[in-house]
Formats: structure tokens, C-alpha cells, sequence
């Protein structure tokens, strides 16, 4: 099993951030404090709690909580299991009429953006 949770986010200040996962208590939706429940979820470990803050909203929360403890259990046979971004929209294939051969796609899927991590 991994040893270490990494969560990679566009926070300038902490871009990624390792925890050690032998000592993760729990996940939870929110900061904290209990706020904020649609755009935070907190890692909470023996000695302290960090909050990242995603973007994608109440749609997502349980998304971004299955991401984390998708992570927590994963056996990639290495020290690290790095947080997966959950699909915010699907990729849109070009509409056809009887579709046949190469499939056009028109967008690209998205993804959900941690864009902060606060360390308590």
C-alpha cells in the first residue's frame, strides 16, 4: 500500500502536497470548521487537518470525496498515491447523422481544479 496521499493544485504556494496516509483519520466535505461544504474538503491526520478547496462546486463535492478515498486505498505498489480530478463535463462529439468511422470530438472533457491547500 502507499505510504504517502499527493494532492497536485494550481496554489502557487503549495502546488503539491504529500500526507502521510497511516495517519489520515478522515475526509470530510467542508473546511475545518465545518464551512463551506461545496468548494472544501478537509483531510484530517493525527496532528492537524488540510483543507483543499476545488473548483466545481455542489455538484462535485461527492465526486472530489470519492477521489480522496479512491486514493487512500489504492495499492499502486509504490510509496505515493497521487488525488484523481473528477470529470466535471464530457467530452461532445461532433453530431452525425448515422455515425460511421472516425467520430469528430468538438470539446474536450474538463475536470475539476483543486486551486488551494491550507495546512492546519
Amino acid at each position: 500500500m502507499a505510504k504517502f496521499l499527493k494532492i497536485v493544485s494550481s496554489d502557487a504556494t503549495n502546488p503539491e502536497t504529500m500526507i502521510g496516509i497511516d495517519q489520515v483519520t478522515t475526509v470530510a466535505a467542508g473546511d475545518a470548521a465545518g464551512a463551506n461544504d461545496t468548494v472544501n474538503v478537509t483531510v484530517f491526520y493525527s496532528g492537524g487537518s488540510c483543507t483543499v478547496a476545488f473548483a466545481g462546486g455542489e455538484a462535485n463535492v461527492g465526486d472530489v470525496l470519492k477521489a480522496f478515498n479512491a486514493a487512500l486505498t489504492a495499492n499502486p505498489g509504490g510509496l505515493v498515491s497521487t488525488v484523481g480530478r473528477p470529470i466535471l463535463t464530457q467530452q461532445a462529439p461532433l453530431a452525425q447523422s448515422g455515425q460511421q468511422g472516425r467520430i469528430v470530438i468538438t470539446a474536450q472533457p474538463t475536470y475539476v481544479a483543486y486551486t488551494g491547500i491550507t495546512i492546519a
